[in-house]
């Protein structure tokens, strides 16, 4: 079998501390082999945008096998 990368995303995690929960926002479409720095830096930049800060990330690869 021959291992095929498909997809893959990114989920951060918001800690909404006024509600005593975690907010999850997924971003699709990542390209195969995303480095750590990678993921620090969008992580970086997308809680400059929010008000609520970033409490952990999840890289999310999806593979298919083929025969």
């Amino acid at each position: 079998m021959e291992k095929e990368w498909n997809k893959g995303a990114v989920a951060i995690y918001f800690e909404d501390a006024a509600n005593e929960k975690f907010i999850k926002r997924n971003y699709s479409d990542t390209i195969q082999g995303v480095t750590p720095e990678q993921v620090e830096g969008f992580t970086s930049a997308v809680e400059a945008l929010t008000i609520m800060p970033a409490s952990y990330t999840v890289v999310v690869e999806e593979y298919r096998y083929n025969r």
